[in-house]
């Protein structure tokens, strides 16, 4: 069972590389939430989450999550990601809109899912915000 949460855990983040939005629906219960713990966000539902990811290839056309570690137990993966892409579209950050910078980065995340009968129920996927926002300029760099 571990083996086959592994391949579907890396199964849903290739889902969004390609941006495949049937792949990524098929993989969520019909209950499934996500919470987003670097923007406070929460979506509830297949339909919510997909509007979010979708929002996110707007701003970053070229975003893929490259899994650098995974580790499962039971029906829980915990995906260790670098996510890499080139800020070609607005993105709203709920304090306002932020415009297309044209610049690369990449930054981590830890993505902790759920699964239940081969479906994603729940995810908490914890961004590195900053770091995203400063490889679009949108904050000074770390020191």
């Amino acid at each position: 069972m571990t083996e086959d949460i592994e391949e579907k855990a890396r199964a849903s983040v290739e889902a969004f590389n390609r941006g495949d939005w049937d792949a990524v629906r098929a993989t969520l219960a019909p209950g499934y939430i996500y919470e987003e713990t670097g923007t406070n966000e929460r979506y509830e539902g297949p339909d919510a989450v997909i509007a979010a990811l979708q929002d996110w290839k707007t701003a970053f056309p070229d975003a893929t999550g490259e899994i650098v570690r995974i580790a499962t137990c039971g029906e829980t993966s915990i995906l260790e990601i670098v996510w890499h892409g080139t800020h070609f579209g607005p993105i709203d950050t709920g304090a306002g809109v932020l415009p297309p910078s044209g610049r690369a980065g990449s930054f981590w995340a830890v993505m902790w899912q759920e699964w239940d009968d081969g479906l994603l129920v729940h995810e908490r996927h914890h961004i590195d915000l900053l770091t995203m926002l400063a490889n679009i300029g949108a904050v000074p760099a770390p020191a």
